[in-house]
Parts: structure tokens; sequence; C-alpha cells
């Protein structure tokens, strides 16, 4: 239940064609070059300063009080972002944040251990936690009735609920009194249909477009989970694996493009896209083994997390034309997301510098190169990523650190003419290093990027 996002555009930078992304109509454009092949150096340079490879602010959403984690779980039009935070060590509760309130606990009196799934553009948020008296329940949320539980279906102890729609149909899942989940959509707080299965005995509905179209996990007779869309008067849909035995359907749009993950023949978790009919395909990962993809927009963006090369866990974005963008962190290793909306607001959660979890907002439109507080010493420290992890020359690279240097002197001394002119020269030296290729294109962007930055706010 996700818009259009975007469409590409082309500019030329130094003389050479590069992708860049225009937003939607009410959006800034992205006006900074795609930075699809930086070094590994780069690209934890990039996070520590709270930008993706791709210049995409990466932004922290705090934590609910004194509480140590958080989790961003879904997005809505409006730019709502929900999820769930640690109010106690030993208690954690839905939050609803906007730009204008922050980050607010929506727990109502009487529950605990609550988790928001999911949020209409109405500003309807529903999830599942703790209700006294009552147990297990999935509950729903609006700003003028608070948090209420929904109802269980009979013959079930238990509810969850995972996402709603714009029509307010929300779906999830109910424990029957057996022990087994069966999938739900509930058309209202008290009407509902049990979905079907794929001939086992469990199923959960995960998600739900406007034309009331299911996607989630189903059972087989063998009990193995396979990646199931369920249409409103027809049979389920089994959509099968990528050659293992199991999947999972996480996402669908409103041209029921399914996203999720399904094993491959070596029972890896790889992350695929059902293309409404035919067969799955791999959508890739940033390098490593095991993905999933929890999201995806009408036009095609896909989200998620993947290994890396390294099998560190990372916030992943899959494009229509098929590249894969490493979205950042902020400042840690890892990072994951959850939804993404038709404005490009990515949300999700990251691991900072330090310490646990932190709910994360990352914004496509507001994507291009890096504008932090002080550039210079940003460049300093990418060009001795680059010398010690061995993508530049020693030599090399000190010469460039000699003119940042001398610019940063200059600076110092209020000679802004000056120091212009020392960083000009050392675009033209990185720009040689790119031609002769002792320097990637996309790291040298980069660095011509901070440089070029540096000279607009000597000039202005």
């Amino acid at each position: 239940m996700i818009g259009v996002l975007s469409r590409n555009l082309t500019v030329s930078v130094l003389g050479l064609s590069l992708v860049v992304w225009a937003g939607c109509s009410d959006q800034d454009p992205i006006t900074g070059p795609v930075f699809d092949d930086l070094s590994t150096a780069s690209v934890r340079a990039l996070s520590a300063m709270g930008y993706s490879s791709e210049g995409v602010p990466v932004q922290d959403l705090g934590t609910l009080g004194d509480g140590t984690w958080s989790e961003a779980l879904a997005v809505n039009e409006n730019g709502w972002v929900v999820g769930v935070g640690a109010i106690s060590d030993w208690d954690y509760h839905a939050f609803l944040w906007t730009e204008d309130g922050g980050m607010q606990d929506i727990t109502g009196a009487g529950w605990s251990f609550t988790r928001a799934e999911g949020v209409n553009k109405n500003g309807v948020v529903v999830g599942w936690g703790i209700k006294s008296g009552e147990g297990t329940r999935g509950f729903f949320w609006t700003e003028e009735g608070g948090m209420r539980s929904i109802g269980v279906p009979s013959g079930h102890k238990s509810s969850y609920c995972y996402n709603v729609n714009d029509a307010g149909e929300i779906i999830g899942a109910a424990l029957s009194l057996s022990g087994s989940y069966n999938a739900i959509v509930w058309h209202s707080p008290t009407n509902l249909t049990v979905l079907g299965s794929l001939g086992g005995t469990a199923s959960t509905a995960l998600d739900i477009n406007e034309e009331g179209r299911v996607a989630g996990k189903s059972a087989l007779a063998n009990t193995y989970n396979h990646a199931v869309l369920w249409i409103p008067q027809k049979s389920p849909v089994d959509l099968g694996t990528l050659g293992g035995a199991q999947s999972e359907a996480l996402g669908i749009n409103e041209i029921s493009r399914v996203v999720g993950w399904a094993q491959n023949e070596l029972a890896w978790q790889r992350p695929f896209i059902w293309p409404e009919e035919g067969e799955m395909v791999d959508l890739g990962t940033l390098g490593g083994n095991n993905g999933a993809a929890y999201e995806i927009t009408d036009d095609g963006w896909a989200v998620g997390d993947s290994e890396d090369g390294s099998g560190e866990v990372r916030a992943t974005l899959w494009k229509p034309d098929g590249t894969i963008v490493d979205l950042g962190t902020l400042g840690g290793l890892t990072a994951h997301a959850r939804d993404i909306n038709s404005h490009g607001l990515v949300v999700g959660f990251s691991d900072p510098s330090s310490g646990d979890r932190h709910a994360t907002l990352w914004n496509l439109n507001g994507a291009g190169p890096p504008t932090p507080g002080d550039p210079v010493d940003e460049i300093k420290s990418i060009v001795n990523d680059l010398i010690d992890e061995g993508f530049l020359n020693r030599g090399l690279g000190n010469s460039l650190l000699v003119k940042v240097y001398n610019a940063e002197k200059h600076i110092e001394k209020g000679r802004a003419k000056t120091a212009a002119n020392v960083l000009q020269a050392f675009i033209n030296q990185v720009e040689a290093f790119i031609n002769t290729g002792k320097l990637t294109l996309d790291d040298g962007l980069l660095l011509i990027e901070l440089a070029e930055d540096v000279i607009d706010q000597l000039e202005d």
C-alpha cells in the first residue's frame, strides 16, 4: 500500500553521466551524485558523518524517555513513524514519532509490552501488546480514541495486528486454543475474516493493499511455510521459493508486487520480489548470503536489509533498475530498514557508534553531497581511511593531505580566496587521479563534492 516514489534523471558531473533521483512533485529533488561503488573506507566515513553511500541523510529518532533502544517499524504518507521503544529494563511501549512532536508514548492505561506495527494515512495505528485482564491483544489507536483492543475470533485466545490499509482494514493473526496461528482480516474491530491456508494449520497476514489483497505466510501440509497471497474471493496463491524449503511474504504494493524472503537451494535466506504473475526473483544482496525485503513502492523501490561482504547486516534499498544501495547507519555497523513511503522516507533501526539500536529515518529526497559542520576534517578523515585501507597510494594520499592542511591554515588566518584556490588545486589533483585510475570514480567524486562545498562556504 505504497504510492509512486520517483523517476530517474541524468546529470553530467565532470563530463560523466550520472544517475540521480528526482523526488515527488511536492518534494525537493535529490541533487547530489549517486555513489554506487564507494570503497569500504568511504562508506564507513559517510556513516559516521550521518549519511549513506549516496549522501542520504540518516536521522536518529531517539528513544522513549530514558529507554536504551527503539525500533521504527512503519511510516505513513504524512511522515508519521511508529514503532517500539524501551521504557525500562523490563518493559517496552509503542510510540508515534512526528516531525513536530518527536517521539511520543501512545500506550494506553492497562497496557504493557506494546508494539506499533503499522499506520495508515488517516493516523490509525495498529499493533499488539498485553492488556490487563485480557492477555495478548491486537490494538488500534487513534488520537481521539486512544488505544483499544481488537476482537478475537471464536476458538482463539489472543490476537496480533501487523498492518492497516487506508480503508481501515487491519490484518494480522490470532492464536487458536489448539496453539496454531491463523491469518485474520479485521474489516472493523468486531467484523473479521479468518483467511485460509496452503494446506497446513498455521498462517499469518503481514501486509495489505487498498484492494484488500493480503501478503503473508502459510504452512503447507508438510509444516514448511511458504509466502502466500490472499486475493478476496479466491483461493490462496502459493508464491513458492527460490529453490529452498521456506519463504515469507512481507510487503505488497498497489499493483500486487510482493516482496519478502525465500530460501534458495543452499538454504540461504534471500530477498525476493514476486512480479504479480510468474516466479519470484532473487533481488540480490550487498555481497553477503542473506537478506529480506520488507516493503515496496508502486514504482518498485524496495527496502529491507541484507548482509554485506563482511557479514554485517545493513539497511538496503533495491532500485527499480537493479541497483542495490547500502543506506548507511547511525555510526555503528548494522542497520535494518522496515518501511518506505511514496515520498522517499525510509524507516527502521540502526546501531549508533555506541549503545543499543535506535529508531532511524532515511530521507531519500534529502540526498545529496554531505554538508556537515566541518567538511575539511571529513576530507582529511576520508583520505586517511583510503590510505590506511589500501585504496589510495600513501604518497599520492599525502600529496592530497598537504593541500587540505594548507587550505585549513589559510581558512584559520581568514584568507578565504587563497584557501579556495588551494582547494581547487586539490580538486584538480583528484580529477587527475580518477582519470589515471589511481582513485575510484565514486571515492573521487565524494572528495570533490566535499571540497566544492567548502569553496562554496568560503565564497558566501
